[in-house]
């Protein structure tokens, strides 16, 4: 069945100002590399310092609520870090998530709220949610870091961010896609809260006309995206035609460069 995510739709579509940096063969990359497109998760590749700070300031909100009375404990962000294994790291990333530790036990703000959902970030993919759009149909995959029951008919969605990147609204959207499904019966606002930071985008909400125009675009993702995977099955030598490079600068941050024909081009302008 065709599948969509936000992560999909972001390696589809940049987001607003992230045009430049976007290429749509390091998507190719990622996807033909699979031994069959019937198979949904990727394969691992080797971890940003960003991706690493941001898996392991989650894991360590998520211990805490597992045992809040490190919240209150003298050294409780010191006993996070031990289970994080967070000493084994390198300098930058101990120093960056140890920060957020602190931050975080300062004003927790997640203590005392109805937490329905708190995910400790290396969980497998959840089940996915099946979506028809007209006559298209999709497997929807979203993974979410924090709902809480904010009052007796509303849901919060919270997504966990890290650094310095710009929120990006279409994830947010996704998630309230999500759970119009999910929670039917409640009615859901979402929000980004940076533990870096310590800042909070405003809340957001979306209407049922705009739900339905963004099933649409997922439903239109997950079919083309599965022609492409098909297409390049039957024809791997059409790769460079389904997957268009762009290179630039930000061929020096992809994780396939080393087997991007194009990738020298990029990292030389």
């Amino acid at each position: 069945m065709n599948f969509a995510s936000y992560h999909l739709w972001s390696q589809f579509e940049p987001a607003l100002g992230r045009e430049d940096a976007h290429c749509q063969m390091q998507r190719g990359w990622r996807w033909t590399q699979k031994s069959s497109v019937k198979e949904v998760p990727e394969l691992p590749l080797a971890e940003t310092i960003w991706q690493k700070v941001g898996k392991l300031a989650q894991q360590g909100i998520y211990e805490f609520h597992q045992d809040p009375l490190l919240l209150k404990h003298p050294k409780g962000s010191e006993r996070v870090a031990d289970r994080l294994y967070l000493y084994y790291e390198i300098a930058t990333v101990r120093a960056r998530v140890m920060r957020i530790l602190q931050q975080y036990q300062a004003a927790p703000f997640l203590l005392g709220q109805d937490i329905l959902v708190l995910n400790r970030g290396d969980e497998p993919i959840p089940p996915p949610i099946d979506i028809q759009v007209a006559d298209d149909r999709f497997q929807l995959f979203a993974a979410f870091d924090c709902i809480i029951r904010s009052s007796e008919d509303r849901i919060h969605i919270i997504d966990f961010k890290t650094g310095i990147a710009d929120f990006d609204r279409r994830q947010a959207d996704v998630y309230l896609l999500a759970c119009s499904y999910l929670y039917p019966d409640l009615n859901a606002v979402a929000s980004f809260h940076n533990l870096e930071t310590m800042t909070r985008s405003e809340l957001i909400t979306t209407a049922d006309d705009r739900l339905d125009s963004i099933a649409s675009t997922l439903a239109r993702i997950a079919k083309l995206h599965r022609q492409q995977l098909e297409e390049y099955q039957l024809n791997p030598d059409c790769f460079d035609r389904l997957f268009p490079a762009h290179p630039g600068r930000h061929c020096q941050y992809c994780p396939f460069n080393y087997r991007c024909a194009y990738a020298a081009a990029g990292l030389t302008n």
